[in-house]
């Protein structure tokens, strides 16, 4: 059987979206953000099994890629708010538990990136046979965009944030 291997492509752009609220109108906060992303391989060298992080240039049904987003305030005055919005890439889902970001507000979107909120309250309803209507919440392979919230970012400092999807 043949493995099916698939071209993994970061763009910034389509990656992630980084607004800025500041709440003074003459503050210049700067924010600049970089993505990179990895997956783990496992190999084995005389007999023992280590697993090495590598980029992730090529993926395979499967795989878990990690994303990782660096950003930091090259500007001379806070951030304030500063959101970054990630889409999950179509064919990948969401691996659950694994968004990070120390200071970051952390929440997720089932509707395109519409709404966000925590995963508990993250819910939708379907219209049974019998008419009735039953609620579900969504499940981790159902988040379509995660959004990180920083509260501040003073100027010269920075962070990272992160998350895991796996290959469909």
């Amino acid at each position: 059987m043949k493995k099916q291997t698939r071209r993994f492509a970061v763009t910034l752009g389509s990656l992630a979206m980084l607004t800025l609220t500041c709440l003074p109108v003459w503050a210049k906060p700067l924010i600049e953000i970089s993505i990179t992303t990895a997956k783990d391989v496992a190999e084995v060298a005389n007999g023992a099994r280590t697993v090495k992080r590598v980029p992730a240039t090529t993926v395979q049904t499967g795989d878990i890629v990690t994303y990782t987003i660096a950003y930091s305030n090259k500007g001379d005055e806070a951030a304030t708010e500063a959101v970054v919005d990630n889409p999950i890439s179509t064919g990948m889902s969401y691996v659950d538990n694994s968004a990070r970001g120390a200071g970051a507000d952390i929440t997720f979107s089932i509707d395109g990136g519409k709404t966000y909120k925590k995963p508990a309250f993250l819910t939708y309803e379907v219209r049974q046979p019998n008419g009735s209507v039953q609620k579900y919440t969504a499940r981790p392979e159902e988040y379509t965009h995660i959004r990180w919230t920083i509260r501040k970012v003073p100027a010269g400092t920075g962070g990272t944030l992160g998350f895991s999807v796996k290959v469909k």
